[in-house]
């Protein structure tokens, strides 16, 4: 039996709060009373769960120490309603369960990520997927900056997991991504792919200046042609077919327009960046 444990914001603190101990395998351990009285950091201020949220639980008691084993290895699930920008860090360095987010997040959602399933319903701030490690997170509306990218200073983005914004995309999606999955079913802007290393990003809207800048390895899947292409890519010729087949069966159960693509019909190769390494592509399907 599932452990469902349930936020409602009821109350604005009037700053910005650090949520990433809102998690649903932590949540499924505790006494609704202890939920209530965890404090959440906010930078120089802090505010307690039960002052900005009413909680609740399945209809069931919190589990006692006897049944406290029991409900970790339960599939623990958190829902937090009425969902606000304010609240940042959302599902950062989760690890399993399932986090639903009834409403836009701010900042840093799915921050070091390692597992477990994160879905926002609406819009998501920046550094959504940062440093990404694995698990899946879907944003039903648009994203900030850098998402799947890496903080500043750090040496790597993304390295495993699945991103899936369904809207539009900031400046600098992916950037320094290593390994993993991103695909976007709208837009993205400025510098989208730049300095990637590895793992494979889908856009199926258009591009904004400076795609794949610095582009080492890797995969960019493009459903749409773009008005131009880097002057440090070159044709890269067909000879990819089994390739092409498994990335298209890998990507069957996801968004279109990535989901409806079929083997036979072989993407135009473009290879680069000749400036740093050559050996990344940019598949182009139209």
């Amino acid at each position: 039996m599932s452990v469902v444990t349930t936020l409602r914001v009821r109350t604005a603190p009037g700053f910005r709060v650090d949520a990433s101990a809102l998690l649903p395998a932590t949540f499924a351990a505790l006494a609704v009373a202890d939920i209530e009285r965890l404090v959440l950091p906010a930078g120089n201020d802090r505010c307690v769960v039960g002052d900005v949220f009413d909680v609740s639980r399945n209809g069931d008691a919190a589990p006692d120490a006897k049944d406290e084993q029991n409900a970790q290895n339960a599939e623990a699930a958190l829902v937090i309603e009425d969902a606000v920008p304010w609240l940042d860090r959302l599902g950062a360095r989760m690890t399993q369960g399932h986090l639903i987010v009834r409403g836009s997040a701010g900042d840093h959602s799915g921050f070091q990520m390692a597992g477990g399933v994160l879905r926002i319903d609406g819009d998501a701030g920046h550094f959504t997927a940062c440093e990404m490690r694995g698990g899946r997170l879907t944003v039903a509306g648009d994203c900030g900056d850098f998402a799947a990218g890496a903080l500043a200073g750090d040496v790597e983005g993304m390295t495993g997991g699945t991103l899936t914004i369904h809207g539009n995309a900031g400046a600098r999606l992916a950037d320094r991504m290593r390994r993993g999955l991103v695909l976007v079913g709208g837009d993205a802007g400025d510098f989208a792919a730049s300095r990637l290393v590895a793992g494979t990003i889908g856009i199926a809207g258009r591009l904004g200046a400076h795609y794949a800048y610095g582009m080492r390895r890797g995969t960019l899947l493009l459903a749409q042609r773009p008005t131009s292409l880097p002057p440090t890519f070159a044709d890269g010729g067909r000879g990819f077919d089994v390739f092409w087949s498994l990335l298209v069966r890998s990507l069957a159960g996801e968004i279109a327009p990535f989901s409806q693509w079929r083997a036979a019909a072989l993407p135009r190769r473009y290879a680069g960046d000749a400036a740093v390494d050559g050996r990344g592509e940019i598949l182009v399907m139209s």
